[in-house]
């Protein structure tokens, strides 16, 4: 019981940073891309509740019909649960000679050579160095091995490429977000609301993103029915000022992605494909990596860029009362990646490669921790 989305815009689209933007005193809305789980959740909820023919007092009440409460067992309660609702993503897609095709952010230990061509940080496995280092003792240094000088790639690969770098090679091409998207700043002023006359010091510049022609964003959606979702083609409100996007249900998948052997090799690797949240800050609380796999592993080495802040707002009545904005939380970003050891005989029972913080939702259901596994060596 799944299908898979493509999202392609009407128009600009805007998905805030976690940055403020207070009226007089900052200047600048920027916008991040791809948009989080956050979003994409709230665009697809909103869709099934608006095809079940609910309203939205009846589904929020606190004395539900019985419909209201078939619906809450699909996509949840408001500002809670997320129901039977099952989402992967969002990734991107582009259609090219006529085939759409699928691309996941570029991992971090993917670096592009000088010379041209790609090489990738592995584990140094010699624990001696001649110099300091403030990693954790139990970690090793990730390294490379080429006389080019390398430099970080930040991008979006094929899944071609990425069966490639799982089973150990470096990928043949990483593609720049400008193959992608424009973005688009646009200038306005703020307007005084009794007189219509603009506000002094208060102009502002909005980012906007205009994605390409034969762009889209892609999402699998699990556990309710594609009937649940509205028609097999139409529309949706995405991001912010809930911006049109023309959706449609796919026949079949896109392009499979690699799954992950029942037995993970001595030696293996997790990469995020999505935004993950720990306890401890880049890893569960005390490094307590057994709640996702099923036998001892031991964190070797992890390269994770800088933490991406997401928060946002509830929807929910009571809520929006009082306080309506979300914790500010730091989450690990897309492209992170994290090196283990086992006896070689681990797997991995599954779960999204994330937690989630007390008193909310399920991360991991909503599209946080969406991950691949693949083998490693040391350098």
């Amino acid at each position: 019981m799944s299908f898979e989305l493509l999202i392609e815009p009407h128009d600009v689209l805007l998905f805030r940073d976690g940055r403020p933007f207070r009226a007089g005193e900052d200047t600048r809305a920027r916008s991040l891309f791809p948009p989080t789980p956050f979003t994409v959740q709230g665009a697809i909820r909103a869709r099934v509740l608006f095809s079940s023919g609910v309203s939205l007092a009846d589904y929020a009440s606190p004395n539900p019909s019985q419909e209201a409460q078939q619906l809450r067992q699909q996509i949840g309660v408001p500002g809670q649960k997320y129901g039977s609702l099952r989402l992967q993503g969002p990734l991107l897609a582009r259609k090219e000679n006529g085939h759409w095709k699928l691309y996941v952010p570029a991992p971090a230990d993917v670096l592009a050579k000088e010379s041209g061509g790609y090489a990738l940080l592995k584990p140094l496995e010699c624990k001696e160095l001649r110099y300091a280092s403030n990693l954790p003792d139990a970690l090793r240094l990730p390294w490379v091995r080429t006389t080019d000088r390398p430099e970080e790639v930040r991008g979006w690969m094929s899944i071609e490429d990425l069966r490639r770098y799982l089973n150990g090679q470096a990928p043949q091409q990483v593609l720049s977000e400008e193959g992608f998207l424009i973005r688009e700043p646009r200038m306005g002023i703020a307007l005084e609301s009794g007189r219509r006359t603009t506000r002094e010091g208060h102009l502002y510049i909005a980012e906007f993103l205009r994605l390409k022609d034969n762009v889209a964003l892609w999402v699998r959606v699990e556990g309710i029915q594609q009937q649940d979702f509205g028609p097999p083609n139409g529309f949706l409100q995405l991001g912010g000022e809930a911006r049109a996007a023309y959706y449609r249900v796919l026949d079949g998948a896109l392009g499979e992605l690699p799954t992950v052997p029942n037995s993970l090799p001595e030696r293996f690797k997790v990469a995020l494909l999505t935004p993950a949240w720990f306890s401890g800050g880049w890893q569960p609380a005390g490094g307590n990596w057994s709640q996702f796999f099923s036998g001892l592993v031991r964190l070797v080495s992890a390269i994770v860029p800088r933490a991406q802040p997401i928060g946002g707002a509830y929807v929910d009545d009571q809520r929006r009362r009082t306080n309506f904005q979300k914790p500010m939380r730091r989450f690990v970003p897309a492209g992170s990646v994290y090196f283990f050891e086992s006896d070689g005989t681990v797997t991995w029972n599954g779960k999204p490669f994330t937690e989630t913080p007390s008193g909310e939702g399920d991360f991991g259901q909503i599209g946080f921790g969406f991950c691949a596994i693949g083998q490693w060596n040391y350098a």
